[in-house]
């Protein structure tokens, strides 16, 4: 069984990929491979790009619209031609070409409002991923700690591992000379045992933390990502000098959740004072230019005589020369000069009735600028319970870590004392265990608290508008 555990262990802490290398990460290159690749972040990031491209829609709503029409027409059948103002009853080829333009002179500042609104929702939306940009680095820089707290403890749990090894070879040459009991042998090997299957529980703890962290960065090989502890010298464990309510007076202004929430507040409201802009009457300028061309259309290039007979007179024919003019189909470019039109007016338009659907809008409005207001508070309410907490979190590990380090010293100096006793053979292998394993707590105890300090101090740079660095 021993052999067993011993090989298992082997092979955990040596497992080599062929031909392939295992990138050590550091807690920047995380955050930001996380921000390059979380799936909510580009999702979040489109709403970003179509609150733009809806701020530029209504910005081209307040600009002249121009519009070109050709028509190419076969008519058959009895018409009167609108170029020639003639009979037509054989097939009749016209064309028209016109270009139309229009603008808006006044609709309630409605245009105004529109833009103003989608100004500010393109504001919340940036805001709003901004604040997601900040919960993934948080998500990622606690499940670091975790991972590099996982790898600590496994160091702890080796190094214990070690310790009974060497206190087993011990007890074996003890047993030999005939100083110890076969009794402490057997206790030795069962703590030994017991110290490697810890290993294995660390071991599998570090690969579940690594994976996790794996996972949240969108890796697709786990097995190839580790990561570099950053230098702990240089990261204060001291708590920063200022209160909950004075950091919630900082955060209040500085945190991208807040502010979105205010820019929908504004949005709401901009787009209530638009929608009003129905109540008012509309004035517009329209103009145009056309023109157009006719197979009917005919100039005279010449005439000719003829003798046209009117009758007679007493038996004599009357015979008259008359002139007749000689036609041919107007060209093309002649046409278009002939029929050249221009048209211009104002257009205004008095609202009435529309079956209350302005009144409706303005209503549903209403509603969505109070539900923003309500949320906006909802938001400073749950930053101010956020940041008490964190506050509260980040002293109580402040404390525990002081109190760690006291309990690891004083723990590290009784046990070196025990040691002593047990090899002078004054205390039994069970009291020495005991002392042993006090160690074991108080160095992971210790551990534990400094990895949830730095957490804790990195959360409130974070409520400061501080980017979490290392």
């Amino acid at each position: 069984m021993k052999t067993i555990l011993i090989l298992f262990i082997a092979l955990l802490g040596c497992v080599q990929l062929d031909g392939q290398t295992v990138k050590r990460w550091t807690i920047q290159e995380s955050i930001e491979h996380a921000w390059n690749n979380n799936l909510q972040l580009a999702q979040n990031q489109l709403q970003v790009d179509q609150a733009r491209v809806n701020l530029l829609q209504s910005k081209a709503q307040a600009l002249p619209t121009l519009n070109g029409s050709a028509n190419h027409t076969y008519n058959t059948g009895r018409r009167i031609d609108p170029f020639t103002n003639q009979f037509a009853d054989q097939r009749v080829l016209s064309q028209n070409f016109s270009v139309s333009s229009g603008v808006n002179l006044f609709n309630g500042l409605t245009n105004l409002r529109s833009i103003q609104a989608n100004q500010a929702g393109s504001k919340a939306a940036q805001f709003s991923n901004d604040q997601l940009r900040n919960d993934i680095a948080l998500q990622v820089t606690n499940a670091f700690l975790n991972a590099l707290l996982a790898q600590e403890l496994l160091v702890i749990a080796e190094s214990q591992y070690a310790l009974s090894k060497q206190q087993t070879e011990r007890a074996k040459l003890l047993l030999d000379a005939g100083r110890s009991a076969r009794g402490d042998l057997l206790q030795v090997e069962a703590n030994e045992y017991n110290e490697a299957l810890n290993v294995v529980n660390a071991k599998n703890r570090e690969g579940l933390a690594l994976l996790t962290l794996a996972q949240l960065l969108q890796l697709e090989d786990p097995e190839l990502f580790d990561i570099q502890a950053p230098d702990f010298e240089k990261i204060t464990t001291q708590l920063p000098p200022y209160q909950a309510k004075a950091l919630y007076t900082v955060a209040v202004e500085n945190q991208p959740g807040i502010k979105s929430a205010d820019w929908n507040v504004q949005t709401a409201e901009l787009t209530l004072k638009s929608l009003k802009g129905g109540y008012f009457p509309s004035l517009s300028a329209f103009g145009g230019l056309g023109t157009g061309y006719s197979e009917l259309s005919r100039k005279i290039v010449g005439s000719t005589t003829q003798q046209q007979n009117f009758g007679s007179i007493g038996g004599v024919p009357i015979i008259v020369d008359v002139d007749v003019p000689i036609t041919e189909l107007t060209p093309f470019n002649e046409q278009l000069d002939q029929n050249f039109n221009r048209t211009f007016g104002l257009s205004l338009n008095l609202p009435i009735f529309n079956n209350l659907r302005t009144r409706s809008q303005v209503s549903i409005q209403k509603i969505n600028l109070e539900s923003a207001r309500i949320n906006a508070q909802i938001q400073r309410n749950q930053l101010r319970r956020d940041i008490q907490s964190a506050w509260f979190d980040a002293r109580a590990a402040f404390e525990r870590f002081q109190a760690a380090e006291k309990s690891l010293g004083a723990t590290q100096e009784a046990f070196g004392y025990m040691q002593q006793r047990f090899d002078a053979g004054v205390i039994s292998i069970f009291e020495f265990n005991n002392s042993r394993n006090q160690l074991v707590t108080a160095k992971s105890s210790l551990a534990q608290a400094r990895y949830e300090l730095i957490l804790r101090i990195k959360v409130l740079d974070f409520y400061q508008g501080n980017p979490i660095s290392f």
